[in-house]
């Protein structure tokens, strides 16, 4: 396909068409929600406003599926932990941590030890190939992990590289480890999960299979008090320290 160039005023028109009468509306009527009369029409309506070859453009540059993939998407809709109001059945609940000392894992720098002694333990999940590992978000929570570890003794952080996370494909540790060498913002304990045993210890059981995410524990009772993405951790993170103390 040759390059699509800039978007045209036609396209920005189909994409925001597109967002506010098809996306914004039917990504909330999934399951028994969902009305096909509202969407065939919808769908109708949308085709009509809009010349195709823009259209098709515009499918293009949002590398879209076809429309009856696309109605099967809508749904389906999110996975459960992206529902409003859901929960991880591991929150409040307390959690075997004695892995966290045998693991096997391989060692990149910093060290688990100390973490029974803590007042809260963060355990974070991250891989270097998503895109936002290489947008200004991501690479905050790098800053602000690394921040912690040097200005607040009483919390532990212990982070796990998990490359075949979602595929259980083989981590290339040389590959992880050059990508940590490279950056000077990630100063705490760092370990490649290469036999999946973090993952299968908490991660697959808080059902939050999205990455990066962290867990905040209390060590001294186990119970995980919050899981989510890192970069919306400060909060929580200050209340859990506010129990803890």
């Amino acid at each position: 396909m040759a390059p699509l160039g800039p978007e045209t005023p036609a396209e920005l028109a189909v994409k925001t068409d597109f967002g506010t009468n098809i996306w914004a509306i039917f990504q909330e009527l999934y399951d028994d929600k969902w009305d096909q009369g509202r969407w065939n029409a919808a769908v109708a309506r949308f085709k009509a406003a809009h010349d195709p070859a823009v259209v098709q453009r515009f499918w293009a540059r949002a590398k879209l599926p076809a429309w009856d993939a696309l109605e099967a998407q809508f749904r389906k809709g999110p996975p459960p932990f992206l529902r409003p109001g859901w929960k991880s059945p591991l929150l409040g609940k307390k959690v075997d941590l004695r892995w966290l000392d045998v693991g096997p894992f391989e060692h990149v720098r910093g060290s688990v030890d100390g973490w029974r002694d803590a007042k809260l333990l963060i355990i974070e999940f991250w891989a270097s190939w998503p895109v936002p590992c290489l947008s200004q978000p991501c690479l905050a929570v790098f800053r602000d992990l690394s921040t912690i570890a040097r200005t607040c003794p009483e919390i532990k952080i212990v982070t796990f590289n998990s490359e075949g996370i979602f595929t259980q494909a083989p981590i290339d540790v040389a590959a992880v480890k050059k990508f940590i060498a490279r950056r000077d913002d990630m100063d705490y304990p760092i370990y490649i999960d290469t036999h999946r045993v973090a993952v299968n210890s908490i991660f697959q059981p808080g059902q939050n299979l999205s990455i990066p995410l962290a867990f905040i524990i209390t060590p001294k009772d186990g119970v995980v008090r919050w899981v989510g993405n890192p970069e919306e951790m400060a909060g929580p993170l200050e209340q859990a320290l506010k129990k803890a103390t």
